[in-house]
């Protein structure tokens, strides 16, 4: 798809380049923005083929095409020519969105918790768009992590910061536009190489290019998403019944085109594993050189 953006005369910039890049998508000019907005604003989805810009949102693919100047049989003839994958299935909405009350900045439990846990709290804010929870009549003192899928929320869960039972409380079906469960949390963050573990501060401590599945059960959709992606890498907790899990999905995977591997850590998951080990992790899933 970069060969045929190019092709198409369409200036576009890539990861790494400092244009708002992300790993797994292009980025152009937005046709809709205005000749007097910053560049390189509309992001091209290398996984889901899809259009979102960072002022517009989401926009329809067949109506971006157009204002780019190219016929919809013209993308579809290249993709099919040069064999382009094609986007996994998309979970369908099941009901309505619906946030709990009492959100806001994150408080200054919430950031020295995350602190503690060797995360950077305005980083974490600004990639994955968390909140904080204080003092409210339900999910008090939590940490809100909003749920993506394509750009959009579609669900949300939170994790406690103090000593409790139940670490992660999440959206009930009432509460969310597309089960959780039927989600890989920061797929929209990953293209060519995965690294899959169990929750969201997993995804955090790796960084963009990790997904997680809510815990070591998954569901037939949310190893179809994983299916789409050519390099595979488990990373649950290295307990033996999360590792016992770890394997099976690792044989389920390997029946779908591509590479599946399993990586056992030192630590006892990823969200306390060392800077040295999420570096050899995000080196040994593709994730970087």
């Amino acid at each position: 798809m970069e060969a045929f953006f190019r092709q198409i005369g369409i200036e576009i910039r890539l990861a790494g380049q400092h244009h708002h890049a992300r790993p797994g998508w292009i980025q152009l000019d937005c046709p809709f923005c205005g000749k007097n907005s910053h560049r390189f604003h509309l992001g091209y989805n290398l996984l889901f083929h899809y259009f979102s810009c960072w002022r517009c949102g989401g926009l329809p693919t067949r109506r971006v095409w157009e204002a780019l100047g190219v016929r919809w049989d013209q993308v579809r003839a290249w993709m099919e020519e040069h064999q382009v994958a094609p986007p996994p299935p998309v979970p369908r909405a099941e009901g309505v969105l619906r946030e709990p009350s009492h959100r806001g900045p994150l408080l200054p439990a919430h950031r020295n918790y995350l602190i503690e846990r060797g995360l950077d709290p305005d980083e974490i804010v600004k990639t994955w768009q968390i909140e904080g929870i204080g003092i409210a009549p339900r999910l008090s003192w939590r940490i809100y992590i909003p749920i993506f899928f394509r750009g959009e929320r579609v669900s949300w869960t939170t994790r406690a910061i103090g000593n409790v039972a139940q670490r992660y409380l999440s959206a009930s079906a009432k509460e969310e536009k597309i089960p959780h469960k039927k989600i890989v949390y920061g797929l929209d963050f990953c293209y060519s190489s995965i690294v899959v573990v169990e929750g969201p501060f997993d995804v955090w401590k790796i960084g963009p290019g990790a997904g997680a599945l809510f815990g070591t059960q998954y569901s037939l959709a949310q190893v179809r998403c994983l299916a789409a992606i050519p390099f595979r890498t488990i990373c649950f907790d290295n307990e033996p019944v999360a590792q016992e899990r770890a394997r099976e999905l690792c044989r389920y995977l390997s029946t779908f085109p591509g590479r599946t591997q399993n990586i056992v850590l030192d630590a006892k998951d990823p969200g306390s594993a060392s800077p040295r080990e999420i570096r050899l992790i995000r080196r040994l899933s593709g994730l970087d050189p």
